[in-house]
Parts: structure tokens; sequence; C-alpha cells
């Protein structure tokens, strides 16, 4: 069982880019105050009675709500003191069945450059009551890394736990008392002073987040309590001076108590998470539960909305200011040229030569601390790094410096979450920039921001999702520009001949291109070749029959700034061919397996979500063995909708070979849980049509 994570812990998150004038003021001023004030933190904690463990916990060998589950918490408990910096979790959980012995090791994230896992207890309870002390077996891995700051994961794991049995765990994170004062993470600023964390998110003035509840796990919880102790400072309110205020996720009839002390929230019978292939993002579909400080001159969140992307439309045309610099720049970037597309060309890989801070894969504490704070367009220029939404705005700058008509724009990075309109977060919600430009009658979007994104090319998470603009002292939303199936391709080239053991053997050619290929440079970009290799080979094999070997002779396209990738492998395509007599009998698609077909179950609890739309083309051409030729080859077949589209042929080439032609499209990314039945449909009919065999004969 795991916790979640600690990313809401620390509230003293600001980007270095958006470190403004006002805010090293603000420290300047309130320091002394804050360091002051942390001493009356410390104040000694109440002793908080648990439910007891009653004779109806000891008895029960199943449970009632959810019968066959193989575990259940019976009660969860958890406060985050934002006055001692300090959560508290405690966990009581019956374990039912031999499976449920998984459930008896507890995983805690937390960030080990900053917090320490203190206080741990584990107590277990056998059927008849009797009880003992456990000290649990510990171990530590690192789940992420930046430089030398680690974010780990801490497993609590408890030895000889038998079905029948309770076990009680509590433990407390809390900051570690060398903890600096100020830490700078990549381009994340966090302030701690003592035990008060000094919360500093701007540009957004109006709102901040003060804890992120998931209130859904692995198992059935029957009953749950939260309490959430609010900073007494928030920036430089006092508590008299911010609103507390709160936003559940798919959880209906809730009634926090808020009070002077804080929030408290109690909760029975929450039924288990179950994921889902293909579905949404995680954050969008569990029951959660967030709270937040408010201004309390916000009314609503249209009048939150409306401040909050004002104060942001402000901070970045006080980022985007360059004159003459700008104006100098652009001069040495396009002299005379007056073609508008080779001109803005010469701007964006400018623009992409300028190291990006964000994806620097590390950093000693000596290379950090050069690190000096870019108030504008010309630091970044000047001294050629920045970070992803500064190097957006630089772009963005001398766009408009050469004349073009340019906007800036806000985003919801959709691999995470989607938006919410209900939640006034703006930084938590909108996290990246990217840049519109109108270029002759249509506008035209750009990703500066991600390295090595090919120009005129936007990387998916930014794509149909969620934007925000200020324009003529207006808030206006809208939805990014939708990539199409025809933007993202994998184009599998094979030429195979039949080894005689019933296998297919020679060379596959995949060729990426789109988002097919952007995604696989991104997620492998800090990785070396011999890993990549490794990651290229299992994607091919997860495709092919159960036993198929491939190895991966070249790859072309890696480290340039294009939408291309090409990588050429040997093969050996196991199982496909069987003799019958006279005869071989092959499937018309060989290169898949019966994994690659979604959607066996008859039911869909969530909507269905593709990063992105796609297209699969496969040519395979199979050489015929010798002395054999065909008898039969199955009927073309295509299907067409507005969801998918879907077609297969095969021939006898005039070079006497196989020729088998297939393409498989997804036309959208995001499906209605009404539009399963039809995607279901859409993938049986696919796997049907693959699975038709072609029947060679031996010539008499």
């Amino acid at each position: 069982m795991k916790e979640a994570g600690m990313g809401n812990f620390l509230m003293a998150v600001q980007r270095v880019s958006d470190f403004s004038v006002l805010t090293r003021l603000f420290l300047v001023i309130m320091l002394p105050w804050l360091l002051a004030f942390s001493l009356l933190a410390q104040t000694p904690e109440a002793v908080k009675p648990r439910p007891p463990v009653t004779q109806e916990d000891l008895a029960m060998t199943d449970l009632p709500e959810l019968p066959g589950a193989p575990a259940v918490c019976l009660y969860y408990e958890r406060t985050d003191n934002r006055e001692k910096s300090e959560r508290s979790v405690f966990k009581r959980i019956k374990i039912l069945t031999p499976a449920g012995r998984d459930f008896a090791n507890l995983e805690i994230p937390y960030y080990a450059f900053l917090d320490e896992v203190k206080d741990i207890k584990v107590k277990v309870y056998s059927p008849d009551g009797s009880s003992r002390e456990v000290k649990p077996e510990i171990l530590e891995k690192i789940a992420s890394k930046l430089g030398e700051s680690e974010y780990r994961i801490k497993t609590l794991a408890i030895p000889d736990i038998s079905p029948g049995q309770i076990i009680d765990y509590e433990y407390k994170i809390k900051p570690r008392e060398d903890s600096p004062f100020v830490y700078i993470l990549g381009d994340l600023i966090m302030i701690r002073i003592n035990i008060i964390l000094i919360n500093l998110t701007m540009p957004d003035l109006y709102s901040s987040l003060g804890v992120s509840w998931d209130l859904q796990d692995s198992i059935y919880i029957r009953k749950a309590r939260f309490e959430f102790v609010p900073d007494r400072f928030i920036g430089v309110a006092r508590k008299d001076k911010y609103n507390l205020a709160w936003a559940a996720n798919k959880l209906r009839e809730v009634k926090p108590a808020i009070d002077d002390q804080g929030l408290k929230l109690e909760l029975t019978d929450i039924p288990p998470f179950e994921k889902e292939e293909f579905m949404p993002p995680e954050s969008n579909e569990k029951i959660s539960f967030k709270v937040y400080y408010v201004d309390p001159s916000i009314k609503n969140h249209q009048a939150y909305w409306e401040k909050a992307t004002e104060a942001w439309k402000k901070s970045y045309e006080e980022f985007m200011s360059g004159g003459k610099a700008l104006n100098k720049e652009i001069q040495t970037l396009v002299g005379g040229e007056t073609d508008l597309e080779t001109k803005l060309k010469r701007i964006y890989e400018r623009v992409q030569s300028i190291k990006n801070l964000d994806f620097v894969p590390e950093m000693s504490e000596k290379e950090r601390k050069k690190i000096k704070v870019n108030d504008n367009v010309t630091d970044v220029l000047k001294r050629n790094y920045g970070y992803k939404n500064q190097i957006a705005r630089t772009f963005a700058a001398l766009a408009r410096a050469a004349g073009y008509e340019v906007y800036l724009v806000r985003v919801v990075s959709r691999d995470e979450k989607f938006f919410n309109p209900n939640l006034p977060l703006f930084n938590g919600q909108f996290d990246s920039e990217m840049v519109m430009i109108k270029m002759g009658n249509r506008f035209r979007a750009f990703d500066p921001g991600l390295p090595d994104c090919p120009y005129g090319v936007v990387y998916w998470p930014k794509a149909g999702t969620a934007g925000v603009t200020f324009e003529d002292e207006q808030l206006k939303f809208f939805t990014t520009p939708s990539l199409s199936s025809d933007d993202s391709t994998c184009r599998r080239l094979a030429l195979l001949r039949p080894d005689g053991r019933g296998n297919l053997t020679g060379t596959i050619r995949v060729e990426y291109t789109g988002q097919e290929a952007l995604s696989r440079k991104f997620d492998n970009r800090e990785k070396d070749e011999i890993k990549i290799k490794e990651i290229l080979e299992e994607e091919l094999l997860k495709k092919l029959p159960e036993g198929s070997q491939v190895n991966l002779k070249n790859l072309q396209g890696l480290k340039e700034r294009s939408a291309e990738l090409t990588a050429e492998f040997e093969a050996t395509v196991a199982g496909v061919v069987h003799q019958s007599g006279n005869q071989l009998l092959l499937p018309v698609y060989a290169l898949t397996n019966s994994r690659q077909y979604p959607f066996r179950s008859a039911f869909r609890k969530y909507p269905i979500y593709f990063n992105y739309p796609y297209t699969e083309i496969d040519e395979i051409k199979i050489e015929l063995p010798e002395g054999y030729e065909v008898e039969t080859l199955p009927e073309a077949r295509s299907r067409d909708s507005e969801r998918a589209g879907f077609s297969l042929k095969a021939q006898l080439a005039e070079s006497g070979q196989l020729l088998i032609e297939r393409k498989a499209a997804i036309k959208k990314n995001l499906f209605p849980v009404s539009d399963y039945i039809h995607l279901k449909e859409f993938f049986d009919f696919v796997q049907t049509r693959d699975e038709q065999q072609i029947i060679l004969r031996k010539k008499n």
C-alpha cells in the first residue's frame, strides 16, 4: 500500500523566473517577523483518541461491502499541520486473504533533502485479541533525483503476517533539523523558516494550495478522518486576512467543518480505486479533496480567474520588455530577410539553443550557485540559459520585435490533470506556456520551452487542452489546437521469409513521425545509446508474438531536432507459420499478439483516453518458400467512422512476394464512457480480421 505523495507538503515553492521585486521586498520586511513568530508555533500537541479494535473487527473474515476483498482499511487518519510543518498519519488495516499480505507493506514517499520520517510505530493484533509491537524492516529507494536532491520512498516491511491479523501503522513526516533556510531546486525556490513554510506563489496573488488529499486507496476504507491546520502567515497576510476554502472531486454531499483552528473532514465507506487501461489522468478520476487559501476580495470563481490571469499578464509583459537589446538581437538573427517563415525559423532556432534549466539532468551545488536570476528576456539572451517558460517568453518577445502578431498563452499540461474551472489555483493548473503566432490568415502554435521540439510542433500534453489569455482587458479561456491521427504515425516496413521452423525472419524498419517520434525522443533524452536500444527492442517485442527476437541495428534521428525517428531491426517473428499436410498457414497480420487488442471487459467505468490520436501503417512483404504458391488470401476489409478507421489487404505482388497492407487509426484522444461499446467492437473487428489465415500450398 502506498501513501499519497508529498508534492503539496512543501508550500514554499516559487519559480525563480517569477521571483519579483515585490517578493524580495517581502522577504526583507517580513522575515524578521516570521523568524520570531516561528517560535510561537512550537506548541505541544494534544493526544487524539483513536477508535479501539473491536470484537467485530477481530472476527471479520470477509468484507460485506466488497466480498472477496483481500484487505480493508478499517480506519485512516491524517493531519497536515502547517504551523508545525508536520504530517501525521495513522492507518489500521485488516488482512482478509492470503493475497492481502501484499498490503501489509507500507510505502511512504518524502523529500529526503528537506524532511525525514519519524516516530514510526507498528502494532499487530491477532484474531484472539492479543497484540504485539513490531519493529518493521525499513527499506529505502530513490524514486527521483534532481542534482543532489532526492525524492525517496521508505517501505515498512512487516514480516510473518497472516489473514485475520490487524496492523496499526503510525508515523510522522517532519522537517530535518539541518534543512536549509532557502533551497533552490531546479527552477524552484523553497523557503523554510524553522518550522514555518512561507508561501510565495507568485504571480498568483489571490489563492494558494493548502493541501491536496487523495481520498481513495487500493483497498476499501471504512472510516477516515482528515485535518488541516493552516499557517498563521500566508504570504504577507495574517490569519484573519485570508479565507480557507475547499474543492472536492468525485465526492458528493461532503460537509467539512471549518473553524478558527482549520478544517476537518470525516468520511465513511470509500471504495478502492481501480485502474483501467487507457483512462484519463488519475487525478481527474480519483476521489480527492483540496484545501486552499483565497483572498477575501474574491467573491466567485470568475472574479478569481480574471484577477489571477491579469496578474500573470502583467508579470510576463514585464519580463518580455527588452527595448533596444531585442531589436539588436533581431537584426543579428534575420538581417534583411523578408520571408516570414524563414525569419521565424531563425528566431526559433536561436531560442532553442538556449540552455533549458528545467531539463538539465543534474547540477552540483557549485553549478547551481552560478545560476543567476533572469529578470527579463535580455538576461536570458545574454546568459544563454533560462527555464522553460522564460524561453517561451523570449521567443514571444523576439517574434513580437520582428513584427509578428504574437500571443503568449498559459496552458494546462494534460498528461497529469484536466482543467477544473471550480478550483481557483492558477499556477497549480495552468503550469506551462506556449506561443501562438498569426501567419497569414491562421494562428500557429509553438512550443519553444521544450528542448529540441521541432519548429511548428507542440508536444501532446499542450495540444487539445485548456488555455487562457488576457487580452484587451478580457479573460479568455480556449482549447489549444488539437492533433489529428495524421499528425502521429508509426509505419512498419517488414521484409520476411519463412525459416522452415515455424517462424518468419528478416528485417523490420519502423518509422515514427510527429508525436510518435517526439515522445520517444523526449522520454529518452537522458538515456545512453545502450539503454535506448533496450527500450526500443522491448517495445517491438511487446507487439510481436511471444518468443520472438529482435536486434536493433540502426537508429536515425534521435539527436536531431525533427519530428522523425527511424529504427531498423533484425527480427524473428516466432510461431506464426503452421504446416498442415501440403499446406502452410499463417495469419494475414503476423506482427501482433492478443495483448495488442485492448478493452476485453464488457463494462467500462472511466472515459477512454489516449495521449494523442495516431495512425499505424504496416507494409509487410513475405517471400514465398520454394515450391509453394498461394491457395487462399483473405478478402480485403475496411471500416471507417468518426472514432477510428481500419483497412487490411493481402495480395500477391508482381515480384512474387506476399504483400500485406494494413492501416489502423484512432481519430480522437478522449471518448466518453458511452463510446466504449463502439471502441470495443472496433478492436474486436480488427482482431478478427488480423487473425484471418493465408493458405499456401505445395505446387503439384
